[in-house]
């Protein structure tokens, strides 16, 4: 029984890292909006609305294509979570030694070392109840006010709970005695590939439009184990199969440069409306191919409005305030991104510094011409890190 506890708890402390939750196992209560664009955006603290200058701007403005004057053709990686990765890797190591212990002639030793490392399990989730981690990465390409984009964005997000007295805080498999730890998850990854057009209309206003294929992956699981010998059975729960389903919706963009200006300054604006057509996955809940009672994994994209101004001071500095995701749809809330951007040495090097919804980041970019690097990062990197390269001809 002991091999079977331990074994239990590495793959739960293992599936924490790989997946995330919903009220239901599911996407609906997953945030869908938990995700961010390239390196230059993220340095920005995640403002994308207004600067983006090249193919990404199918994914989150079809109207900034307006900013593009050559061809592009960009590949871009940001990953985000709310925790540090050391502190699951650290876990890990932790029950790994345990289980490696099971063998030992001292009975009491192998269950002091279970207990210990349940203790540290316990404390991170009490510390971290909930775990959200994101990687979005973007690539495409561009010509003339045209574009076409791959992205895809994985949102994982884990709920667990401690010593509840016996009481089955999910339910749907039993409750355990103390010392326990529940978890329940799943992870969605929303792939779209979308081609993009934007067109300058009268009065300053550019309009884009983006038709996306979105394809949504679901894998969930709903776990719970005890170290304590008088459970009937130390380990409840289920793994539930991947599952997918696509659709086809649209994205509308539009930037405004107010044909009046102030001095030394120019001012603009952005709105996007994201999913114009709401979309609804049916997504069964299978275990072992087989329908699972009880649960329904389906979910809606729905409407979802970002909102942004920019100010230019002569032309090398950028200052960018947004607000994405008004609407609180799909599982979000709204939230504030703020951000400055400089350009030195004759536009060759960026610095950048920002606000990303709840951490500053900062960023650094060089510019050759035919290649633009972008870095960003938070003050611990391992919570928020971004990479990107854009070719321009």
């Amino acid at each position: 029984m002991r091999q079977s506890v331990v074994g239990c708890a590495l793959t739960l402390v293992m599936s924490m890292v790989a997946l995330g939750f919903g009220q239901q196992v599911g996407p609906r209560f997953i945030d869908k909006s938990f995700q961010r664009p390239g390196a230059r955006a993220l340095g920005m603290g995640g403002a994308y609305l207004l600067a983006t200058d090249d193919a990404t701007a199918v994914a989150w403005n079809p109207a900034a294509l307006a900013n593009i004057k050559r061809f592009t053709l960009p590949i871009e990686i940001v990953g985000r979570t709310n925790f540090d990765v050391r502190d699951i890797t650290d876990l890990v190591d932790d029950l790994e030694t345990i289980r490696d212990q099971t063998d030992v002639a001292n009975p009491a030793q192998v269950i002091n070392a279970i207990q210990n490392a349940f203790r540290r399990v316990q404390d991170f989730a009490r510390g971290r109840p909930v775990l959200r981690a994101s990687l979005s990465p973007v690539g495409g390409l561009s010509f003339g006010g045209f574009a076409l984009t791959g992205s895809s964005s994985l949102i994982v997000q884990v709920d667990s709970r401690v010593d509840t007295g016996g009481v089955d805080p999910f339910g749907g498999i039993g409750a355990l005695p103390n010392p326990n730890l529940y978890a329940r998850g799943g992870a969605i990854a929303l792939t779209s590939v979308g081609i993009a057009h934007a067109r300058p209309l009268p009065q300053g206003l550019t309009l884009g439009l983006t038709a996306k294929y979105v394809r949504a992956d679901f894998a969930g699981f709903i776990i719970g184990a005890t170290t304590n010998a008088a459970a009937p059975d130390p380990v409840l729960g289920r793994d539930f199969d991947k599952v997918d389903k696509s659709k086809f919706t649209f994205d509308i963009g539009a930037l405004w440069d107010p044909p009046v200006q102030p001095p030394m300054m120019k001012v603009r604006y952005a709105a996007v409306l994201r999913n114009l057509l709401p979309v609804k996955f049916n997504l069964p809940a299978l275990s072992n191919q087989a329908p699972v009672g009880g649960f329904d994994f389906s979910f809606r994209l729905n409407p979802e409005i970002d909102l942004g101004a920019l100010v230019i001071w002569k032309d090398r500095t950028i200052g960018v305030l947004e607000l994405h995701n008004v609407t609180s749809s799909n599982g979000g809330d709204m939230t504030v991104h703020a951000g400055i951007e400089h350009w030195l040495a004759g536009d060759v090097f960026a610095i950048r510094l920002g606000y990303d919804d709840d951490k500053p980041v900062f960023g650094l970019g060089i510019n050759l011409k035919v290649i633009r690097i972008d870095l960003a990062s938070g003050l611990k990197p391992k919570e928020r890190l971004a990479v990107g390269i854009s070719l321009k001809f």
